[in-house]
């Protein structure tokens, strides 16, 4: 059944389809992501920004676990009928769709917040395109995509409510944050372990580095924030416009720059996401209250 639907998709790729499903796909990639959270995060709300944030890399890391877990292999590897196109975003194991799950808790999380039922039709639809698209490229298998779409919106569903009561609370939601730092360190922990002792280090996990990586920095800029230059997303349209080209440009840089400059390797993956979890969440807010770009809540 799964090889019948890819087999579909196959027959009826041409040049038309490879470019619309190549934009789609790009809906569920980082650069779209990152760009989206930092607009809502740094010029429309500061909560929503974070919660849709938070909510989004809980997803990711679970969705990193579970490929670890399952290490499914993508289906361009096992059939050779399966031609895969754009295979830099398909990288790692298969099961669940990376893509499907991060553009469905985007989305969802957006819809959340927004709470208007025309939102929810749209955050829906393009979830859906997203998951298509990557049966259509050949780099997931069905069952990769219905999974990723079912936990990616499971997640906001069940927590977005949640955590917007618990945000109000600082001391409590601090806490949480905490927690899941340590939680992610914990798990790092115990996937190390579990290839070790299990799959003699066979196992590829990088992709979960660099996740833990910007989570721990989005999670302790944060925190640093709050504590020092609290901020508000007042001003007009062009000034919040030139403040997030300026944030946009640092991350940019730094997702770039720190690729070049460091070595290969999973802990400096980690380092160089960790940078940019900071700067988007904590140093870049910082610095934009302090040269008056943002104002001091």
């Amino acid at each position: 059944m799964q090889e019948q639907i890819l087999n579909y998709f196959q027959n009826i790729q041409s040049r038309h389809l490879d470019g619309f499903f190549t934009i789609i796909t790009m809906m569920g990639e980082q650069y779209v992501i990152i760009a989206i959270i930092t607009w809502i995060y740094w010029n429309m709300s500061k909560k929503d920004g974070f919660l849709l944030t938070y909510l989004f890399l809980i997803s990711t890391l679970l969705n990193s676990f579970l490929k670890f877990a399952f290490h499914t292999e993508r289906p361009y590897k096992v059939l050779e009928n399966i031609q895969g196109k754009r295979l830099e975003t398909g990288t790692g194991y298969a099961f669940p769709s990376g893509h499907t799950q991060s553009a469905t808790t985007l989305y969802a999380s957006i819809a959340m917040s927004v709470k208007n039922k025309y939102f929810w039709i749209i955050a829906l639809t393009l979830s859906v395109l997203v998951g298509i698209s990557r049966l259509y490229l050949g780099v997931h298998w069905p069952v990769d995509v219905l999974f990723g779409f079912l936990f990616g919106l499971l997640i906001p569903v069940l927590l977005y409510n949640y955590l917007s009561k618990l945000y109000d609370d600082k001391t409590r939601f601090k806490k949480l944050l905490y927690t899941t730092l340590i939680s992610i360190f914990s798990l790092a922990g115990l996937m190390i372990m579990i290839n070790y002792l299990f799959f003699d280090m066979g196992l590829d996990f990088a992709g979960y580095f660099k996740l833990a990586g910007v989570s721990t920095g989005a999670i302790l800029g944060f925190i640093f924030v709050e504590n020092k230059t609290p901020y508000k997303v007042e001003h007009y349209s062009t000034f919040k416009l030139i403040r997030y080209l300026l944030g946009m440009a640092g991350t940019i840089a730094i997702l770039i720059g720190a690729k070049k400059l460091f070595p290969i390797g999973d802990f400096f993956d980690f380092l160089r996401y960790l940078l940019v979890g900071l700067w988007i969440s904590g140093i870049f807010p910082f610095i934009a209250v302090k040269t008056k770009l943002m104002k001091k809540e």
